[in-house]
């Protein structure tokens, strides 16, 4: 019987353009674990150092105990604390984080994932995703609305269905067999958005994980580096061998978790490129010169001198217009609202609500399912589950169904928070509906 351990290392580094890490990371010998904050105001860091603090303790041998339980446990607990947190501090509200960590029992991983960080395995050279996105650009892959290829390039990429923000949330859980040789990577998206699949393949082929991490963040680096980038590579090692390499004993931590100002990074042209992306912005140069002109007759000078005005201002119209599109095809982009369709079924939009022309500047994304227990579900449009009771404006009370039409737009975050708000309120389930209106009929 082979005797498996880990060889792990974990590195992260803040990026070119943000000020801040949020990222969490952590290995040891039975738990590796990547958070990847959000919220902004440093409480995105405070999330992810949040999950790390509930999650640690299972860097232990397991025994019998089971081991997928355990992470989604510890997972609740984390989720819990960020809820106490965000009660006790209000600025806080709208943070969370991502969760993808494995639970090493010798012979089996245990995954845990929630959000966009990934997870890969390296078997016999080839890489392979081990996690599925938890994101609306990935829902519309799933529906075959939206090539894998296309996914990098599309405006709403970064758009998150799931993370840990204090609100209950359903982990995806699977118990991994491993083998020796085999290599594990955890990632935030700051390395999977700038490197391709191919050149991570490549890189964790080589090396040492140590050497592996850092030749990752690297070329995350050399790619911009626009967001925090967080790495955690682990080999699953045969130690009866007689080639093994040295272990590490002690946990190993990155990140938010770390005190201290990061280094600044070398002069390089990508860096020199991102720090230089918001004043580029913020200047305008005129892209009209002057030039010596041969002498003219009077009449064709001044006619010469009479175009000027014109032209100058048909320039500035045109430029007002492309900058007045580009604002408002990104203030569509990252504007969302909650609407009621035809059946009274609660749904967000992504746009602007308004129409122009005749044409709607929003477009319906997503359906909303509640359960039972008044916790509310997020699904694709035409894709709902059979499970699924569809949360509409008759589950709410008369007193709270005037609310409805006074809802503003805003984030998905926001939106999603005023279902949650609304979902708080809705009618008790009940099998049959009743005349008084006290309940709700469910499914």
């Amino acid at each position: 019987m082979t005797n498996l351990k880990l060889n792990f290392h974990t590195a992260s580094d803040r990026g070119l353009v943000r000020d801040n890490n949020e990222d969490s990371a952590y290995a040891g010998p039975h738990l590796l674990l990547l958070a990847d904050g959000m919220g902004g105001h440093a409480a995105g860091e405070i999330a992810s150092q949040l999950m790390v603090e509930h999650m640690e303790h299972l860097d232990r041998e397991p025994a019998d105990a089971d081991t997928l339980a355990l992470l989604g446990a510890a997972a609740d607990d984390a989720n819990a604390s960020i809820s106490d947190s965000i009660s006790e501090h209000p600025e806080q509200d709208g943070m969370g984080t991502t969760l993808t960590a494995l639970m090493f029992d010798g012979e089996n991983m245990g995954l845990i994932h929630v959000g966009d960080s990934r997870g890969y395995r390296l078997r016999d050279g080839e890489l392979t995703q081990i996690t599925e996105d938890d994101t609306f650009v990935q829902s519309l892959v799933n529906d075959g609305k939206l090539q894998p290829e296309d996914v990098s390039s599309h405006p709403q990429k970064s758009l998150i269905l799931k993370a840990y923000t204090g609100r209950p949330v359903e982990p995806y859980l699977e118990l991994l067999p491993v083998k020796a040789g085999d290599r594990f990577m955890l990632c935030s998206d700051g390395l999977s958005d700038p490197v391709t699949h191919s050149t991570m393949e490549a890189t964790l082929a080589e090396g040492t994980p140590e050497e592996a991490a850092a030749r990752l963040i690297e070329l995350a680096l050399r790619s911009g580096g626009p967001d925090n980038v967080t790495v955690v590579v682990a080999d699953v090692v045969d130690t009866d061998d007689a080639d093994s390499p040295e272990l590490p004993t002690a946990p190993a931590i990155a990140g938010a978790l770390i005190t201290g100002e990061e280094p600044t990074h070398p002069d390089t042209a990508a860096g020199r490129a991102a720090k230089l992306m918001g004043a580029k912005r913020d200047k305008g140069e005129s892209s009209i010169s002057k030039k010596e002109e041969p002498a003219s007759d009077d009449e064709d000078d001044h006619r010469r001198r009479s175009a000027w005005p014109w032209v100058i201002g048909v320039l500035a119209l045109a430029l007002a217009a492309l900058g007045g599109l580009w604002w408002f095809d990104s203030a569509r982009g990252d504007t969302y609202f909650v609407a009621v369709n035809d059946r009274e079924e609660f749904v967000i939009e992504q746009g602007m609500d308004a129409t122009i022309f005749g044409r709607d500047m929003h477009e319906p994304v997503q359906q909303v399912c509640i359960n039972n227990d008044n916790q509310i579900r997020l699904v694709g449009i035409g894709d709902v589950p059979d499970d699924c009771h569809v949360f509409a404006v008759r589950d709410l009370p008369e007193s709270t169904q005037s609310r409805v039409d006074n809802l503003g737009s805003g984030s998905y975050a926001e939106v999603t928070d005023q279902l949650n708000s609304l979902a708080d309120e809705a009618l008790p389930a009940c099998v049959d509906s009743t005349d008084d209106g006290n309940c709700r009929e469910v499914k």
